[in-house]
């Protein structure tokens, strides 16, 4: 049966989207003492009789707490799975929010198939429940954040081994470029698309990769219209994951259909004869 990003086993789970609005690079782990006592006392406080509304303050969610005895899996409270199938979201002010939100690397990761999601996980081995909610910490996070078509690559080329973050990294060093994964995706798709995932594996694919990336990014850059009128571009009918790359790497946040299109064309020369260089 599929594996659950959020609970993964019974070791671990992710809180990290509770509650669902904080600063930009926001980590639990950085005030784990403090959080660890507030979810004790939030779990040891709620009262699933109660049905008042009181709205959270701060980022800290008073439904949030410790769903398992030993206090190692951290969930929602007022979750209907913790209520006997009642939804008690409704209590706080962002109920709609929580009921309805997904994070991007769950709608990733659930699309993978059974053998691929096991063998991911497998790079979050031996993580608590903090680390593994922090997208710092979690190598998982961040390989997802390549997207599922790369994802599955590389687990079908794997398969039957198992590999801990540290041993996946040795066999993959391109993986520990500090570079964007969702502002590169598209370059290293089409790049593997042409010439396997063994580029992966070699030592000086990332220096490559990362100088090119650059190159690419500055060129359209300066092909961009820049016309503030203009549709912002993940709202255009064009591949996404491309969108992607123009809003995160070659911060191009506005541009019409047409000179999108424009780009891509050049995008895709320079990854054609990248490959030919490499």
């Amino acid at each position: 049966m599929p594996v659950s990003l959020c609970f993964p086993d019974k070791e671990k789970s992710c809180f990290a989207c509770c509650p669902p609005i904080r600063p930009a690079g926001y980590e639990h782990i950085q005030y784990k003492n403090i959080i660890q006592r507030t979810l004790r006392e939030n779990s040891r406080g709620f009262n699933k009789k109660d049905r008042s509304i009181a709205p959270i303050t701060g980022f800290n969610c008073w439904g949030l707490g410790y769903i398992d005895k030993d206090y190692k899996l951290m969930g929602c409270l007022l979750h209907p799975s913790q209520n006997r199938g009642v939804d008690l979201r409704y209590r706080i002010d962002y109920g709609d929010k929580c009921r309805r939100e997904t994070c991007q690397e769950e709608k990733w990761f659930s699309s993978l198939g059974d053998i691929e999601q096991r063998f991911w996980l497998h790079l979050a081995d031996g993580l608590e429940s903090f680390a593994y909610s922090s997208r710092k910490i979690n190598p998982l996070f961040m390989m997802i954040g390549w997207g599922t078509y790369l994802l599955s690559l590389i687990a079908a080329k794997e398969t039957g081994k198992s590999f801990t973050g540290e041993s996946f990294f040795r066999s993959y060093p391109f993986f520990t470029t500090e570079f964007m994964p969702k502002g590169n995706a598209y370059l290293l798709n089409r790049i593997v698309e042409k010439k396997g995932v063994r580029i992966l594996t070699k030592k000086s694919f990332r220096a490559e990769f990362e100088e090119f990336s650059g190159l690419v990014s500055g060129l359209v850059k300066n092909e961009s219209d820049n016309i503030e009128e203009a549709p912002f571009v993940h709202t255009l009918d064009i591949d996404p994951v491309f969108t992607d790359f123009l809003r995160l790497s070659a911060l191009i946040t506005r541009s019409g259909i047409e000179n999108t299109v424009i780009l891509k064309r050049i995008v895709d020369e320079e990854i054609e004869s990248f490959n030919k260089s490499i």
